[in-house]
């Protein structure tokens, strides 16, 4: 089968691995990784798709409508939090794929 990844995937896979191969150049070792190495190395990736593509980090429903859904108690899912989710998923099953590279994850 031939499957093709949406185009945010494409925007933010290579940021992805910049990042990794930045931060184990660094560090050796991937089982020293903390939780705050990921938040780290995702706020990196973020900052990168902002300046590529601003309007994710620029939701007017989110900033609108944030009041709202605190008084109904739910969690509100705007660009900024998809978009880090996202990464932060593509993120952790890269740094899975290479601690076992016989094992797909994504």
């Amino acid at each position: 089968m031939n499957f093709t990844y949406p185009e945010l995937y494409y925007r933010i896979y290579p940021k992805v691995m910049d990042t990794i191969g930045r931060y184990l150049d660094n560090n050796e070792y991937m089982e020293n990784l903390t939780e705050e190495d990921i938040i780290r190395m995702t706020d990196e990736v973020y900052e990168k798709m902002v300046i590529e593509c601003p309007e994710i980090h620029e939701d007017p429903v989110e900033r609108r409508g944030q009041r709202r859904y605190r008084k109904i108690q739910r969690v509100f899912y705007g660009r900024r939090r998809l978009v880090r989710d996202i990464i932060t998923i593509i993120l952790i099953s890269e740094l899975l794929r290479r601690r076992n590279p016989h094992v797909t994850f994504l």
